[in-house]
């Protein structure tokens, strides 16, 4: 039977073996952060933020794709050490994405490969056009995932892509298994 990349149980299993490595690990953890650009205006990513969010409103046409007054929800959030883990399925390898990504400051940190990244988005190239800026929100609140954690003194968004490994064949309470998963989550942080 092949394992499906939007597998329900990889989710699930990510954030058993989060809990099993660091104890509290919160599923859904909202932040009062504003999603728009300009509530960061005086900030040292709020040149950066606003570049972003005029390449993505100039790439179809579609400005009017922040939709949250605040950074949605972030899939798992652990707060020692204090760092925000996103699973990527296929959805978030878009071009808007791709657009973001080779906007990002050079010196930025973050806990995965932004290569990888963008190489995955030009593989991938993920549409979602219900409703027509989807792709353009989407790509803008990772975003926002990536970048805001570090001004309020988390560590970088650590970012795990769905289809590299089926995740849900890891047991939390095997100790092999937990560790090949803190390394893969410890070496981006």
């Amino acid at each position: 039977m092949l394992h499906s990349a939007h597998c329900r149980a990889c989710k699930v299993r990510v954030r058993e073996l989060l809990a099993a490595i660091y104890g509290d690990c919160q599923v859904n953890r909202g932040f009062e952060w504003p999603s728009q650009p300009q509530g960061y205006a005086h900030t040292l990513i709020g040149a950066p933020l606003q570049q972003i969010a005029d390449a993505l409103g100039n790439l179809r046409g579609h400005r009017d794709y922040i939709k949250s007054p605040t950074m949605p929800p972030c899939d798992y959030f652990i707060a020692d050490p204090g760092f925000i883990l996103e699973f990527d399925e296929s959805q978030h390898f878009s071009w808007p994405r791709l657009i973001t990504l080779a906007q990002y400051p050079q010196d930025l940190q973050v806990g995965y490969s932004i290569s990888r990244w963008q190489t995955l988005c030009r593989q991938i190239a993920a549409v979602d056009n219900t409703p027509l800026d989807r792709d353009e929100r989407r790509a803008w609140y990772d975003t926002l995932r990536d970048l805001l954690p570090i001004i309020h003194g988390f560590r970088p968004t650590v970012r795990l892509y769905a289809g590299d490994f089926q995740w849900c064949a890891l047991d939390p309470g095997n100790a092999a298994d937990r560790a090949t998963f803190a390394a893969r989550c410890e070496s981006r942080l």
